[in-house]
């Protein structure tokens, strides 16, 4: 079930935030978080923002979503070395000048307290070629992307 249906029709913590718009909370194995969804460049972007003892999002993540949608160069550059990589490998051939011709940006999950030296990721939908849809996934720890994982 898609994001915009749980908020819709699903069970859960709902709540409308002033930055975010709707959130809906969704408990998990591994913690709370709240799922939401917005709008960057006229394209959808998913949100998780941590939510630990499934609180509200605090200031500190507001700051932090807003220093990356306000810059998504910003977002693209954290993993640019391992996204590049990955893409020149499975479409065999060179990247283009504008990171925009090859990744939409879809995804941004938000850590506790904004803080990015803890575990968070972002993902980027490939637009091209064998991998078109496909989904890289920027895993960073410690302030660092540590891995890339295609999905889809």
């Amino acid at each position: 079930m898609g994001f915009l249906q749980r908020l819709l029709g699903g069970g859960g913590r709902k709540l409308e935030h002033p930055v975010f718009g709707g959130l809906l909370l969704i408990r998990a194995k591994h913690g709370a978080y709240w799922e939401g969804e917005t709008q960057l460049a006229g394209r959808p972007l998913t949100l998780a923002i941590e939510a630990p003892g499934e609180a509200e999002p605090v200031p500190g993540q507001v700051a932090f979503f807003e220093r990356y949608t306000q810059d998504p160069d910003l977002a693209f550059h954290k993993g640019e070395d391992l996204l590049i990589g990955e893409y020149e490998q499975w479409l065999r051939k060179p990247f283009p000048a504008d990171w925009r011709e090859a990744f939409a940006w879809v995804a941004l999950s938000i850590p506790a307290d904004g803080d990015e030296l803890k575990p968070w990721d972002l993902s980027f939908e490939c637009l091209q070629g064998v991998a078109a849809r496909r989904h890289f996934t920027c895993y960073i720890e410690r302030g660092h992307v540590v891995r890339v994982e295609m999905s889809g």
